[in-house]
């Protein structure tokens, strides 16, 4: 009997055949002459080869839908749209098929002058380009969520309730946001946020070329304009973190510089890089400073892509570093293609940790 990895890409490729070639729309209906009704699904089955993840020391394996997402959005009107969007993660991870279905995404938006919305319900918090990228049109295998370090036991998945004012004022985009944060609550050891303050979230754009407009940014763009693009982002709540040093205010910053430039000949260069800043307790692990970088290149439908993280904890033997050379085929764009990766990671004393070494194949089907 042939191995799995063997039978997988079998059946990947036979899917690749019989699927048409030409680009496909997600379904949109037409309610009136300015309402709309959008129902889309998401699928992301991936398989894993993990060094040293078999209960014998071998090469463990692992197959399961990486993403399950139901998205329902529209517009009432020209000026007023809502977004809900339930996820089901990790589903079939190590063989757990007991995942919880939740809400992830639902809010209302209101266009009250041209190009500038008030956002209202559960939200991305705007702390960086990358985290308000949406899984759909990454140019990864998946985020750099590693780097991405919100204070623990706020919101659920970057998320958060609250309300945003987003929009345009020439080249700058911006979003700023109002959100419930970390919940005032006394316990013996510590309160955390006595005054029961709410969490502040700010981003900002410079687009030297094409202005981005969409609701969530992607990784990589299938199309013949140019976006070059610079940003800082901002996320501050007094008094949210509690270490065994007391009580910290919780500070996260961010800088990126953002680059999706098509050339002749169906050809484009993709590059991203994020620096983040945390302030969570000099004796938390969560502070410290880091990034990740990403460059891709694509000519046609292949794209051999380079990432790789980095973070400096404020404690010792809690960095981090990962190097991911991929390869991605984009049969239909965002709708169908298969990314892979193999990572190289060490997590802790960088100079005598263990290498880890995972390979992840993700199929996506968007529609």
């Amino acid at each position: 009997m042939r191995p799995l990895p063997f039978r997988l890409l079998s059946l990947l490729a036979a899917l690749v055949a019989l699927l048409h070639a030409g680009p496909a729309s997600a379904g949109k209906i037409t309610l009136g002459e300015e309402a709309s009704l959008n129902v889309n699904v998401l699928l992301q089955p991936q398989l894993q080869l993990i060094k040293d993840g078999a209960p014998t020391g071998d090469v463990g394996t692992d197959l399961f839908l990486r993403r399950v997402r139901l998205l329902v959005f529209g517009n009432v009107t020209k000026n007023l749209s809502f977004f809900i969007e339930t996820d089901q993660p990790n589903y079939g991870k190590d063989g757990n098929f007991d995942v919880t279905l939740f809400m992830q995404d639902a809010f209302i938006s209101y266009m009250f002058a041209e190009k500038i919305w008030v956002d209202a319900g559960l939200l991305i918090a705007p702390l960086s380009r990358h985290n308000l990228q949406g899984a759909v049109a990454l140019n990864t295998v998946d985020y750099h969520s590693s780097l991405v370090r919100f204070t623990p036991g706020v919101g659920k998945v970057w998320r958060d309730t609250g309300i945003q004012l987003r929009g345009f004022v020439g080249k700058l985009g911006f979003r700023a946001a109002l959100l419930n944060g970390v919940e005032g609550v006394r316990k013996p050891e510590a309160t955390v946020n006595p005054d029961d303050r709410p969490r502040g979230v700010a981003n900002v754009r410079w687009y030297f070329l094409t202005r981005e407009e969409d609701l969530f940014f992607q990784g990589i763009y299938f199309d013949d304009k140019p976006r070059l693009s610079v940003g800082l982002g901002a996320d501050y709540q007094p008094s949210a973190v509690a270490t065994a040093s007391g009580v910290h205010d919780s500070l996260a910053l961010s800088s990126d510089v953002f680059l999706d430039l098509p050339l002749a000949n169906d050809q484009a260069v993709v590059f991203q890089t994020t620096v983040f800043h945390y302030r969570e307790g000099m004796d938390n692990a969560q502070s410290g400073t880091g990034f990740f970088s990403e460059l891709g290149y694509r000519f046609g439908r292949l794209e051999p892509v380079l990432s790789g993280e980095y973070f400096n904890s404020r404690v010792v033997n809690q960095d981090l570093l990962v190097i991911r050379p991929g390869f991605n085929l984009w049969f239909q764009a965002h709708t169908f293609n298969l990314k892979t990766e193999v990572a190289i990671s060490k997590v802790g004393d960088l100079s005598e940790a263990d290498t880890g070494i995972t390979g992840t194949a993700q199929l996506q089907f968007f529609y």
